[in-house]
């Protein structure tokens, strides 16, 4: 792929749906890479504080930019995940000057830019010390969350190829007799539980495969966000109707 015309990566990092994190020096690789040959690299970085893997509190590929204003590199980051304000509706973007005064061109023409009171509400949530302790409280809180759902998720018969290393995400495989994801969220939902369909998440650039199931038609997405309690509740249903799916 290298050298064959690729003008631009983007990616989430970490992944939504499934968790992958990439960092350290596999993450300064693609910076590096993207320096190299001069092709954009589009980082949704929006759960960068949701990280379970490694040693770091956060990871951004900030940290591997030599340039700002040279290097390819845009992050896209806000209060919606991180900082769990997602009514405010306060993004960011980093990136090279002239990609920076361009979207800000283009978002004030769009919808007449973000809203100034928020904007200025939001800088003392930025502040290090602050931000920190915030992600520190997430990590704690959403660490046993997460194990609560993984170990759930696998009590019920469920296949996770590869536990989350970041975000509040569990991609998980339906068992056998439980149906494919849509409908298991069908079936879900009669039970009050709000599950994804993997097949949602099967990018499919013009819809070339339009004569093959999705790949990901097996796998659901769980989200670990709600409290301990919602959870729980969750799960008991999820076990009643995987329950009656084996009884036929």
């Amino acid at each position: 792929m290298l050298g064959r015309g690729l003008s631009a990566i983007l990616v989430s990092n970490p992944c939504n749906p499934t968790g992958k994190l990439v960092a350290g020096d596999e993450l300064a690789a693609w910076v590096g890479a993207a320096r190299e040959l001069e092709c954009a690299l589009l980082i949704d970085e929006f759960y960068s504080h949701y990280v379970w893997s490694g040693g770091d509190r956060v990871v951004s590929a900030a940290r591997y930019v030599e340039d700002v204003d040279r290097d390819p590199v845009v992050l896209f980051d806000g209060l919606t995940k991180n900082w769990r304000y997602p009514g405010w509706r306060v993004t960011w973007t980093v990136g090279p000057r002239a990609v920076i005064e361009a979207v800000a061109s283009a978002g004030s023409f769009l919808d007449g830019g973000g809203s100034k009171p928020l904007q200025r509400a939001a800088i003392p949530l930025l502040e290090p010390e602050t931000a920190l302790a915030e992600t520190e409280a997430i990590q704690t809180v959403f660490a046993d969350k997460r194990k609560l759902l993984i170990d759930g998720a696998r009590r019920l018969g469920m296949t996770i190829d590869r536990e989350p290393e970041g975000t509040f995400y569990v991609w998980a495989r339906l068992p056998e007799g439980a149906g494919d994801g849509m409908a298991f969220f069908r079936e879900a939902l009669d039970k009050r539980v709000i599950v994804v369909p993997g097949e949602f998440f099967d990018v499919n650039p013009g819809k070339r495969r339009s004569q093959r199931l999705s790949r990901f038609r097996g796998h659901v997405r769980f989200s670990f966000g709600p409290s301990m309690e919602t959870l729980e509740t969750a799960l008991g249903r999820l076990e009643a109707l995987i329950a009656e799916a084996a009884a036929g």
